[in-house]
């Protein structure tokens, strides 16, 4: 079996760098990962998140040193046109496939308490192989801490419990920055192959996002959000303006 070898290339997008690669390539290189069990963090980058990342140095040391960073998020085409965009929920689902080849242990922590029990529901009828566990774990504050001492008992609890179940993929879904910052500061101390940040990938797993392919290939996603979901005017905002005009700054005016 060959050894683990880089990506032949990353891109500078801001301040971060994420993989050119292709979706079938990092599940192929996630496989090799587990099979030389070597731990691994991988991150999935979008707009909002690099802008995030601009602003907060340690999101971006983060993901820069992770080690895997794919493009989640058309934006990402205006900094390099022919970067491969790889949806980190569409990459969730060929990583359950693997695990049900490989009849591996998969854990999928965060999201709302009632989406985490149907998505692990939804695994266990769809991936007949997998051994699944979840919860949707402590409420956390920006910097992914505890928000009281009740809540570092049910992250204390998890931890416990994610270290005895010992997952092959441990799957993070606290939104950004959140789940990077608690995936990396956790990731050495739990017994698990590999830790991925899915974001709200979950829900769209569990059905309650869903948009329709053809909005997706047109790369209109953001518009068909904003209508369905007015509250996310803000984070739109971030994504289709001001991403674009940082990049423009980044570019040409920077010292």
């Amino acid at each position: 079996m060959a050894a683990v070898t880089s990506f032949s290339m990353k891109v500078k997008i801001l301040n971060i760098a994420v993989d050119k690669t292709s979706k079938k390539a990092v599940v192929d290189r996630v496989r090799v990962f587990l099979e030389e069990k070597r731990k691994f963090l991988l991150v999935t980058p979008n707009p909002e998140i690099a802008l995030l990342a601009y602003k907060d140095v340690k999101l971006a040391e983060i993901i820069n040193s992770a080690d895997i960073a794919i493009a989640d998020g058309v934006g990402f085409k205006l900094a390099s046109p022919s970067l491969a965009i790889i949806k980190g929920r569409e990459l969730m689902l060929d990583l359950f496939g693997l695990a049900d080849r490989l009849k591996l242990k998969i854990y999928l922590l965060g999201a709302a308490d009632s989406v985490n029990k149907l998505a692990v529901k939804l695994v266990i009828k769809k991936y007949a192989n997998v051994k699944v566990l979840g919860a949707s774990g402590p409420k956390l504050d920006f910097f992914s801490v505890p928000t009281n001492g009740e809540e570092k008992k049910i992250e204390e609890a998890i931890v416990s419990e994610i270290n005895k179940f010992r997952p092959d993929i441990l799957f993070v879904a606290f939104g950004a920055p959140k789940q990077e910052l608690w995936a990396a500061g956790w990731l050495p101390k739990l017994k698990v192959g590999g830790a991925m940040a899915v974001g709200g990938a979950f829900d769209y797993f569990a059905g309650n996002a869903k948009v329709p392919k053809i909005i997706e290939k047109l790369g209109l996603e953001w518009l068909f959000r904003l209508i369905n979901e007015p509250r996310r005017l803000g984070r739109m905002f971030n994504a289709v303006v001001v991403f674009p005009l940082m990049l423009l700054k980044h570019k040409f005016f920077r010292a």
